[in-house]
């Protein structure tokens, strides 16, 4: 079986870039709906840097930090739901690019997840450990 590392890399570099665009993204008042900066657009800018730094970090061991995927997923799809939410009651512009990127990115980390355990498994039956 061929090593899932790069897949994980991907996944880990795809989503920390996007972290760090909602970073900058998040103290643009029209792209949060709102006209000028509010507080919690500090707190969602710091949120979103912070766990791009911690993508950054899990590809230094892509391998052992391969659970870092598990709640980016659910980061990922829980951003896309509020902005599909806050779109449809016309609060922001929707976009489609965006959701089928969130989309393909849930998709695509969660087959790297997968993969990795299924390598990490077939390691481990090889060389006997439990």
């Amino acid at each position: 079986m061929t090593s899932p590392i790069p897949f994980l890399r991907i996944s880990y570099w795809t989503a920390a870039i996007a972290d760090f665009g909602i970073a900058v993204l998040a103290w643009m008042p029209a792209r949060m709906g709102v006209t000028e900066p509010v507080y919690p657009m500090g707190l969602a800018s710091a949120v979103a840097f912070s766990w791009a730094v911690l993508l950054v970090f899990a590809d230094r061991r892509p391998l052992e930090r391969r659970w870092i995927l598990i709640p980016t997923i659910l980061v990922v799809a829980l951003i896309a739901l509020a902005r599909t939410k806050f779109s449809l009651d016309g609060a922001i512009e929707f976009s489609t690019p965006l959701l089928l990127f969130a989309v393909a990115l849930i998709i695509f980390m969660t087959y790297s997840y997968y993969r990795a355990n299924k390598y990490v498994s077939s390691l481990r039956s090889h060389t006997g450990h439990a």
